[in-house]
This record gives structure tokens, C-alpha cells and sequence, in this order.
């Protein structure tokens, strides 16, 4: 299962960093945020959920066919994300991990383009989507707002 939270968190960091990149909020300015933007919101962050479902086990399935076992695949990952970690990898096995990151990067762009597509359907902007999910990070009364809209919709 450590390698199922690995492939989600790299995944959600993709999103993530995307979403910095894009908009830089302070954490203490207040976001407002309409009652409608907030329904757009969580409609689309339950189809963005479908689809890191879908990606998570598309990565998955890829790296069972690469002949990696998960765990070999989840340390490779880890050394190869963080400089304090090493592993011990032939050059063999070292040339089909970089080649199946390629491959799982290819896949991340796919993923992106569905769910900026998602957020351009329900009539948001990248940025602004990004401002908002950045607002909920730290403002808990948007949190609950949000839940609010999510179970209304449900």
C-alpha cells in the first residue's frame, strides 16, 4: 500500500506544484469566494478525483507490466525524489526505472489536460481555480463550505 500512496502523492504533487506555479497566494489573505464558484468548485473536484483514480491506476498498471515489483518501484522512487536516499540498482534496472518515469510523466501530462479540461467546463480559470485551492489549504471556514457544497451534491 506504501506504493499506492507514493504513486497518489505523485500525482497530487503534480497538481500541486502546477498549482503553485501558477498562483502564489499569501496564506493570510482572505479569498472570497462566491456560493457559485464554491458549487463549480466541488463539482469539478469530484470529476478530478475520478480521474486520479483513473491515474493512479493506469501508473500502477504500468509499472506491474514493467516487470518492477512495487516495492523496487517505491524505493527506486524515493531515492530518485530525495537526495538523502540512495539505492543500490544495476545499470539494467537503473535505464528501465528512467525509462518507465518517462513513461509516467508522459501520462501525468494526459491527466493534466483532463482535468484542466474539467476546470474549463465548469466555467473556472486555472488561476482562479488555483487561488481558490490554495485558500482552502488554510481557511477552514471555506473548508466547510466546500464539504457543505460537496455533500449537497452528492
Amino acid at each position: 500500500m506504501r506504493f499506492l500512496k507514493s504513486i497518489k502523492t505523485l500525482v497530487v504533487c503534480f497538481i500541486a506544484v502546477g498549482a503553485s506555479a501558477f498562483s502564489q497566494i499569501n496564506a493570510q489573505e482572505q479569498v472570497e469566494v462566491s456560493d457559485s464558484e464554491l458549487n463549480k468548485i466541488a463539482s469539478a473536484f469530484q470529476d478530478i478525483q475520478k480521474v486520479n483514480m483513473e491515474a493512479q491506476q493506469k501508473v500502477m498498471q504500468t509499472v506491474e507490466e514493467s516487470g518492477f515489483e512495487a516495492n523496487r518501484f517505491n524505493e527506486m522512487y524515493q531515492a530518485a525524489a530525495s537526495p538523502e536516499k540512495t539505492v543500490d540498482a544495476s545499470d539494467e534496472e537503473k535505464e528501465r526505472f528512467g525509462k518507465l518515469m518517462n513513461e509516467i510523466q508522459q501520462m501525468q501530462v494526459g491527466f493534466t489536460q483532463q482535468i484542466e479540461e474539467i476546470i474549463s467546463n465548469e466555467g473556472l480559470s486555472m488561476e482562479r481555480y488555483q487561488t481558490i485551492a490554495m485558500a482552502l489549504q488554510s481557511d477552514t471556514e471555506l473548508q466547510g463550505r466546500l464539504r457543505a457544497a460537496l455533500e449537497q451534491q452528492q
